[in-house]
């Protein structure tokens, strides 16, 4: 893991020594960086702090905690590095590893190596152009953190390997991330093709499942859907009818909402039907 800062980073480590810096520079340059780095490695086991000058687009100095002292990139860079490596300046940038570094660790970690959002799994199909081409099962992992994610195809609880095509690890632009991956498959009748995802923030892996049926299958199903539907529509007819002439007791409305519904029942069968 690394973290990296520009000169407005905070906290202030400390009020470090006046530095030589605007007086070395020639005016006609336009650009002036200074990037302060830190690298961990497993967790806070080993902390490195680099401290960057960079003039231009190129990097004139650098200050290396594992080396304990300044190096001169340039020429231009040469009396800066000798300058960092007096003892007074030594002293704060020694400082650096623990009171910029770990600081900074302590303070963000909750919200950056910590965080862990949970993916969202769906199959789609896309229907070949020829009966001759292979389909393809599209498999959609959204709004997970952090980017590391594993996703597999298998046809009959064998993984697929071949025809697994991966799409590029997308930004959300929200600190999540998107990705597809693609299997191209001929399906038979009665085949279950699985999508397995694992990710860190998961405690067992998420699992889709998507069953290829023949066209008469699918027929079947729509009308008995559409069956159900109209004979729930002329159940709830019949029941208004009959609360109406009773006589002795009051009128009971009953009301169902026939559009949210069809609606999730269109949701739910959306693949199967298109494929």
């Amino acid at each position: 893991m690394s973290f990296e800062a520009g000169v407005s980073m905070l906290p202030p480590v400390a009020s470090h020594p006046p530095s030589p810096v605007g007086s070395m520079l020639m005016p006609e340059h336009f650009l002036l960086q200074q990037k302060s780095e830190c690298h961990y490695t497993n967790g806070m086991q080993r902390v490195r702090y680099l401290k960057r000058l960079i003039w231009g687009q190129q990097e004139i100095c650098y200050y290396d905690s594992d080396l304990g002292f300044s190096v001169a990139r340039t020429e231009l860079g040469r009396p800066i590095a000798e300058y960092w490596n007096r003892l007074e300046w030594l002293s704060y940038l020694w400082a650096s590893v623990e009171k910029f570094c770990s600081y900074n660790h302590r303070r963000f970690k909750n919200i950056t190596v910590d965080r862990r959002v949970k993916p969202r799994v769906k199959i789609s199909t896309l229907k070949a152009e020829s009966s001759h081409r292979p389909s393809l099962l599209v498999c959609s992992a959204t709004g997970f953190y952090p980017s590391e994610i594993a996703t597999k195809w298998f046809k009959n609880g064998q993984e697929e390997t071949a025809g697994v095509v991966s799409r590029e690890l997308l930004h959300n632009g929200d600190w999540t991330f998107q990705i597809q991956v693609m299997l191209e498959t001929k399906p038979r009748l009665g085949d279950v093709y699985t999508c397995q995802v694992e990710h860190i923030s998961l405690q067992t892996p998420i699992t889709m499942q998507w069953v290829a049926q023949s066209d008469t299958a699918k027929r079947k199903m729509f009308i008995g859907i559409g069956g159900f539907v109209l004979g729930l529509s002329f159940t709830v007819l019949g029941l208004l009818i009959y609360q109406k002439n009773k006589k002795d007791g009051p009128i009971i409305l009953v009301h169902l909402n026939y559009t949210k519904i069809l609606k999730t029942v269109s949701l739910n069968f959306k693949d199967i039907l298109d494929f």
